[in-house]
């Protein structure tokens, strides 16, 4: 069993601090651009300099996020950004864009590139495809269960999410703060709209439908371990640096338990930022969080409210006793009730409280604990009834206390073992070092004083006496494994020159160090003019309405999508109908025979192995039948791409060789796409979509839990401005896709394009009504010169250009 790299999240100068002390193997962080958290402080290039020597002086890997989609105006800058990062010795940089892969084994080959969770590598086709493209490490979604994780097979390292928020996408397949909010989580602005509260058409009551309990792994760490995870990651850049040093404190304390054969339990983590824990997908046990902000350790249940005082039945597996000037709140259904404890509260029996007799317990690991709050007149009062309601405590004074120990601990998880020799030469004294860093590098260095040893006058100065000096440290972070001492003692020099002597060396020793993790910085240049396009003008169909393939006519490839057979909210794993999905093929390809379009088999954008293994199978009965289709697939290994595959420049398309169309990402603006198809050498390549309602979320999460699972609602998802989202099941059971409830229509675009050179346009007709077909039409007419909006409204009545 390895034990993993404990990988902590760093959003400012003082987080580093704390994360180093607090025990992290590594961290990660981001510049002002290109990451995926721009609303956390980040770094400038040179504090991003100054991050990567301090942490290498604690033996803490520094991985630096790139991780957003990357629009083509920036492919020269953000390639610049990652050669100075790799001169300032990064260990490895997190990359989403498909393109910058292809770019930096191009132009800077030794950079070592992990694959961030944006890119949603969810089965063994992308792992082998990333593989092949040199990708040292992948980060996995979220959403993948340890089964799933457990059958991956690669020589790349893996990487998991342990602890933090979870969202409620997959990462990297959410628009929605995009198109709901103008600000794209793909390019580090996400809005958050998944911690708002929604209605479910059938359900009057809004909730937290989106927001899933913050993940937790804590008690799964020797599961992880034996699963050979490389890494485990600890959400929260934007977090506080309370969180970061108790969360990473804690799971340091537990990873070096396993080394011993030892568990730990912490109830800590809890009393930091979380919305309620859970283990997630990992352990396929998600849950819903009953609030958006914090929520904190659940305790009891309030068994008395009164006027001046609170009674609270403690679980008796709560070990953490609320004490004065800590925080609790109080929560019922959607009414909750916060204060701060203001009196030394007591602790009784239940049999105590029930006959009335409060009498304090001395023994706080008994059972049957009531806690018993005074309530002061400074608390607002509570608009609810109190009784019968959860508590937690939220705030716990006595980790201020930790914390503040923790950030003024100087130390890091691995020290460098240093070796001294001093010595004299000609009289002058002579120092060596001997540094081994964790990564087995060794740095040498020596000094020699410029002030002589001198016979005595007095007193001379002894071996022990140097020594003694030798061994302060000072700042560094180093361990003194040895130190060895070549003078008899029968000399003198001022004390003040042996401590100069070895600050010198201590520093030449660091700059040493530092220095040998970097490289140097070279200018890279791009050739950005692409061949203009030539080709003729066709659109693309997306459907899953067999009505559309009988009356469809203008276009030259319709997209065919195995529509599920339940479409309810339920999210079930059961096993697949293949004879469905064969019948449903084969009568496609019947009513599509000898007409003028292409017909190509629209894999969903999420596929685990399971399913990829199902659909594969279908395949293969289907070509046994002479029932080949050409595949529509995210997973690197097609002839057509979805616009899930996030194309933001033409450096992603061409590294994607073997497909023959690829559809830029919808969430781009005016600019962006003009663009792409000028720097594009193979613009017959690209498309675009033109009109449909755009997929705004994939998810693996219920919108209904338990019993709310047995009723039958509506699918639409409803905001607070009355906005409408459909929602539909995945053909695997195990995803729901949630649309938008308006159109992207580029109607009025369509001819500028054109003359930009695109000639590939996509309309997206799926879980439309019969007639949709008939939009391909209008777009034709529209390339004419006759634009037809009131007509395009007739089968597509609530039309929105989102960011174009």
């Amino acid at each position: 069993m390895r034990i993993p790299e404990l990988l902590a999240p760093v959003g400012s100068k003082e987080h580093l601090k704390v994360a180093i002390n607090a025990g992290a193997s590594a961290v990660y962080l981001s510049g002002k651009n290109y990451g995926a958290r721009k609303f956390a402080d980040n770094f400038t290039l040179d504090e991003i300099e100054d991050a990567i020597n301090t942490a290498h002086m604690h033996n803490v890997k520094v991985y630096v996020t790139v991780n957003t989609i990357i629009k083509e105006s920036e492919l020269e800058n953000v390639m610049n950004y990652l050669s100075r990062l790799y001169a300032m010795g990064a260990d490895a940089v997190l990359v989403q864009d498909l393109g910058l892969l292809e770019l930096i084994n191009k132009h800077l080959p030794n950079l070592k590139i992990h694959a961030s969770t944006q890119l949603t590598c969810e089965n063994q086709l992308k792992l082998n495809y990333l593989e092949g493209k040199g990708v040292k490490r992948v980060v996995l979604p979220r959403e993948m269960r340890k089964e799933e994780i457990k059958n991956l097979k690669t020589n790349m390292e893996l990487e998991i999410f342990v602890h933090g928020a979870l969202c409620y996408s997959y990462s990297g397949q959410c628009l929605m703060s995009s198109f709901k909010g103008g600000r794209s989580g793909n390019r580090g602005t996400c809005a958050q709209p998944c911690r708002q509260k929604y209605s479910i058409q059938g359900i009057k009551r809004p909730d937290y439908y989106l927001s899933p309990c913050d993940l937790s792994l804590y008690n799964h760490l020797r599961e992880i371990a034996e699963m050979d995870i490389r890494s485990i990651k600890i959400e929260g850049r934007m977090r506080s640096k309370e969180y970061l040093a108790i969360v990473v404190s804690s799971y340091r304390k537990a990873l070096n338990k396993l080394k011993s054969g030892k568990t730990a339990s912490s109830e800590e983590i809890s009393l930091v930022f979380n919305r309620g824990l859970s283990e997630g997908q990992f352990s396929n046990n998600s849950k819903r969080s009953i609030r958006a902000g914090h929520v904190g350790l659940k305790i009891g249940r309030v068994i008395q409210s009164g006027k001046n005082q609170l009674a609270i039945r403690l679980n008796d597996s709560i070990t953490t006793i609320p004490e004065r000037g800590d925080g609790l709140l109080i929560v019922k259904n959607d009414n909750d009730y916060g204060f701060e404890i203001s009196q030394d509260p007591l602790i009784t029996t239940l049999n105590h409280f029930k006959k009335g007799k409060n009498k304090q317990v001395k023994d706080l690991t008994r059972k049957d604990k009531v806690l018993v709050v005074k309530k002061v007149w400074q608390n607002r009062d509570a608009d609810f009834n109190l009784n019968e309601s959860e508590a937690y405590l939220t705030k716990r004074n006595r980790l201020a206390k930790k914390v503040k120990e923790i950030e003024n601990r100087g130390s890091s998880y691995v020290k460098s073992k240093l070796i001294l020799t001093f010595s004299i030469k000609n009289k002058f004294p002579l120092l060596k070092g001997r540094l081994t860093l964790a990564n087995r590098k060794e740095i040498t260095a020596e000094v020699t004083g410029n002030t002589p040893f001198e016979k005595p006058l007095k007193k001379s100065v002894s071996a022990d006496t140097i020594k003694k000096q030798l061994l302060k440290l000072d700042k560094y972070p180093f361990e003194i494994t040895q130190v060895n001492i070549n003078y008899d003692g029968t000399l003198f020099i001022p004390i003040s020159k042996i401590n100069e002597l070895r600050r010198n060396l201590l520093e030449k020793l660091e700059n040493e160090a530092i220095n040998s993790y970097k490289h140097k910085n070279k200018r890279i240049t791009l050739d950005k003019t692409g061949p203009a396009s030539k080709g003729e003008v066709n659109f693309s169909f997306y459907t899953n309405n067999l009505n559309h393939l009988k009356n469809i006519d203008g276009v030259k490839r319709v997209y065919l999508e195995i529509p599920p057979q339940d479409d309810s909210l339920t999210l079930e794993d059961d096993n697949y109908n293949l004879n469905y999905m064969i019948s449903f093929i084969r009568e496609a390809m019947e009513i599509s025979y000898g007409r003028d379009y292409e017909l190509i088999w629209k894999w969903p954008d999420i596929t685990h192995d399971k399913l990829i293994r199902a659909l594969n199978k279908v395949r293969g009965i289907l070509n046994k039948m002479n029932c080949s289709l050409p595949i529509m697939s995210a997973n690197f290994n097609a002839e057509y791409g979805p616009y899930s595959m996030n194309i933001a420049n033409s450096c992603s398309a061409g590294s994607l060789e073997n497909y023959k169309i690829l559809t830029v990402s919808p969430e781009l603006r005016k600019q962006d796409y003009e663009d792409i198809i000028t720097s594009s050498q193979n613009p017959d390549k690209i498309e675009m979509l033109v009109q449909g309602s755009v997929e705004l979320m994939k998810t693996r999460y219920p919108i209904l839990y338990g019993n709310e699972n047995r009723r039958n609602y509506e699918n639409y998802l409803i905001d607070a401005k009355n906005s409408r989202y459909p929602i539909h099941k995945s053909i695997s059971g195990e995803e729901l896709i949630i649309f938008d409830g308006s159109e992207l229509s580029l109607l009025e675009e369509i001819n500028h394009l054109k003359n930009l050179g695109y000639i590939n346009f996509s309309i997206d007709g799926r879980y439309k009504d019969d007639n949709y077909y008939k939009v391909v039409n209008i777009y034709r007419q529209a390339l004419n010169g006759n634009i037809d909006k009131k007509e395009l409204e007739k089968y597509s009545p609530k039309n929105t250009v989102a960011n174009y």
